[in-house]
């Protein structure tokens, strides 16, 4: 049996499932609303968990100009699809600018900084094999 997860909600930001077949975005609705938070949130990001399934996360996150995510390095692939703006990263050892429409596919995950040159709305999809990663937490009882 696969589990449902879904978000609780927020005062900003309505319950949603996370999980499930046939899960369907409007991604200018989703950028729309991160956008939004921007101004609220601390550190010049915003983001939210699209969808959680099996050992797949895909993330939405919104960067402002100059801010650096450095993510946090887990076992699997990872890719990272540019919607708008220019950001930062490396590519194959070496540093590249990505613009809308650019796919970076990393073997090991996202392990290097993502730096938005402008302010930048990306797609991050991370697969995590099970036992590792968000799996080990998940059975423990955590949350992501």
């Amino acid at each position: 049996m696969t589990a449902v997860h879904a978000t609780s909600g927020t005062d900003r930001r309505p319950a949603h499932v996370m999980s499930g077949n046939g899960l369907c975005f409007r991604f200018a609705d989703e950028m729309r609303e991160l956008e939004g938070d921007l101004g609220r949130a601390s550190g010049g990001r915003s983001g939210k968990t699209l969808a959680k399934a099996a050992g797949l996360r895909v993330t939405l996150v919104v960067l402002d100009a100059g801010v650096t995510l450095e993510p946090e390095a887990a076992a699997g692939g990872a890719s990272l699809q540019v919607l708008q703006g220019r950001v930062g990263m490396q590519c194959d050892g070496e540093q590249r600018e990505l613009l809308p429409g650019d796919l970076a596919v990393m073997a090991q995950n996202l392990r290097e900084p993502v730096r938005a040159i402008e302010r930048s709305t990306f797609l991050v999809t991370v697969a995590w094999p099970e036992g590792a990663g968000a799996w080990s937490q998940e059975a423990s009882g955590g949350h992501l």
